[in-house]
């Protein structure tokens, strides 16, 4: 338990960012899925089955706060409301945990300073036309922000306001700027003004931004009009939570897919990197969420009911400077653990060494913490392949439905009775649509009646364990 509340600690000093990236239909794939059908092993734990996940979209050769800090949340977006062509770009104040995300798009570079370089552009100018339509709240801004270079100088910055209010229809904004020779510009839109705090709620439409000089549009900036954009995806292994879409738009995904596998494709490579300056972000892989804002330890538990009696893999590690990596598995049971187990990596291995190690555990768990860390050290890296847990009642048989298994009534609203026709002891647990357990009852015999009319409307799972075999049935509560 310590060496977990060790990562939480760990992934919460260094990982800047925050997610509250919970996908649903990942949870239903899970409990009325395959999930299931393979009773207690390690889905996907061989890492032979990846998906790219569509994250967002970007205006391409402009840079965004999609691209620059992306968060869950997009908040520059494609807009098909457009002064000209197809599309225009939507930038948005939106409200995320504790914090405020802010859109925003720029050609040019930034550093961990702020801006400290453009993109090459030699033309003479003396404003900037803008067509805009916005919903800006009293007290908010959309503003436009030019900074020349000249040999790599910065020598001239202006921050313009460009609209405020309602503004429904579109509107034509020329912003008269300084007149000057310069080799490099940079120039960005952002909603909120920096002296005051963001207001969630606030967007503005931008679209075919023209450089003029005497009211004639000099050369055209790239992708002024914004036609063009470009899908940003990651890969991840399938029913497992990663770090990667935090770290996409920093182009740091450090637990990927690699062909240096044990036994079939694919494995994982995980790498604990160097990122925002001198912080250190380990690779964690889970089976359940992680979530930075969950108070505690941000790896949430996942449904879990098996009673496996043993642990095993394949790894090979390349530590720096005397790293060590681990894999942590706690069980759960109501909230208290009733079995755990750490595998510890410790020296260097360039080819794939196994493992397996007993687990005990006191009871029937209902959930599971299962989480891999690569290490503290920038450079070090762990491949996993083939995590298996086998023995006790892992990978019996079951059945989705049969004849010997009955709910009455389905759907209900306050008594539903369970009959399996077996002359034998069960156990039955509930869960409803994301996977928490939320009624269980053991050792029962014959019939049983469970009271469901304080259970909230919606689909549940019923399961029944009895001696090697499952049996599933979906409930519906209305």
């Amino acid at each position: 338990m310590e060496y977990l509340y060790y990562l939480s600690i760990k992934l919460t000093r260094t990982v800047i960012m925050k997610n509250h990236y919970i996908i649903l239909a990942f949870f239903l794939t899970v409990i009325f899925g395959n999930s299931f059908a393979q009773f207690g092993e390690i889905q996907n734990g061989d890492f032979e089955s990846w998906t790219n996940q569509t994250l967002y979209e970007s205006p391409t050769a402009w840079k965004s706060s999609n691209t620059e800090e992306y968060r869950g949340v997009a908040v520059t977006s494609k807009s098909t409301t457009a002064q000209e062509g197809s599309y225009s770009v939507l930038l948005e104040t939106v409200a995320l945990d504790d914090d405020t995300l802010v859109g925003y798009v720029f050609h040019g570079s930034l550093g961990a300073t702020g801006p400290e370089g453009g993109i090459a552009y030699t033309s003479v100018f003396d404003a900037i036309r803008v067509q805009c339509q916005s919903n800006i709240l009293m007290g908010d801004t959309l503003y436009m922000l030019l900074i020349r270079f000249s040999g790599g100088t910065l020598i001239d910055m202006e921050m313009l306001p460009v609209a405020e209010g309602v503004n429904s229809s579109w509107t034509q904004v020329d912003l008269p700027v300084n007149t000057m020779g310069q080799d490099e510009v940079f120039i960005g839109f952002i909603m909120g003004d920096p002296d005051v705090s963001p207001k969630p709620g606030s967007w503005a439409l931008v679209d075919n931004v023209e450089m003029l000089n005497g009211g004639v549009a000099t050369t055209p900036l790239p992708n002024q009009g914004f036609e063009t954009w470009t899908t940003a995806s990651v890969e991840n292994a399938d029913n497992w939570y990663t770090l990667n879409t935090l770290l996409s738009s920093f182009q740091m995904e450090n637990s990927n897919k690699t062909t240096d596998a044990y036994s079939g494709t694919y494995a994982m490579e995980m790498t604990t990197v160097q990122a925002f300056g001198t912080d250190t972000v380990p690779a964690y892989i889970s089976i359940g969420e992680i979530d930075l804002n969950a108070q505690g330890s941000p790896f949430l538990p996942a449904p879990y009911t098996a009673t496996p009696t043993t642990f095993s893999g394949a790894y090979k590690y390349s530590p720096v400077n005397g790293d060590e990596a681990a894999i942590q598995v706690l069980f759960y049971q109501g909230g208290s653990i009733i079995g755990e187990h750490g595998e510890m990596f410790v020296t260097a291995q360039t080819s794939y060494q196994t493992f397996s190690s007993p687990l005990a555990i006191f009871g029937t768990p209902d959930s599971i913490v299962f989480l891999a860390f690569s290490g503290e050290n920038p450079g070090s890296v762990l491949k996993l392949d083939d995590l298996q847990f086998s023995g006790g009642d892992v990978s019996i048989g079951e059945v989705v439905s049969n004849d010997l298994f009955t709910i009455y009534p389905n759907p209900a609203n306050e008594v539903v009775t369970i009959n399996l026709e077996a002359n034998s002891s069960y156990s039955l647990y509930i869960y409803n649509v994301i996977g928490k357990l939320v009624d269980s009852k053991e050792n029962s015999m014959g019939i049983t009646e469970l009271n469901v009319s304080d259970f909230p409307k919606g689909t549940y799972l019923i399961r029944i364990v009895s001696g090697n075999k499952i049996f599933t049935e979906k409930l519906i509560i209305d």
